[in-house]
């Protein structure tokens, strides 16, 4: 085991809080949700609406649609979307 000296242990010290520490994470811009933004494509839902039967999130029925064929789920409860 290596033992320092005072000196070293000064100097270890001050390098230390010479580091810098890394800046924060930038964050995405916060986005409300409204009652008519559609979860899949991350806009106001346009024409018809497909609705979770499990959480009542609503979604567009073309993004329900072709989430379904890819085989995705509700964002939300992870509910298979049935249509």
């Amino acid at each position: 085991m290596n033992k320092l000296t005072i000196s070293q242990l000064k100097i270890v010290l001050i390098e230390m809080d010479n580091k810098r520490s890394p800046p924060p994470p930038t964050l995405p811009p916060k986005i409300e949700i409204s009652k008519d933004f559609c979860l899949f494509h991350k806009g106001t839902i346009k024409g018809n609406r497909y609705t979770c039967p499990r959480c009542k999130t609503e979604y567009c029925l073309n993004c329900a649609l072709k989430a379904k064929k890819e085989g995705k789920s509700c964002i939300k409860c992870k509910q298979m979307i049935n249509l």
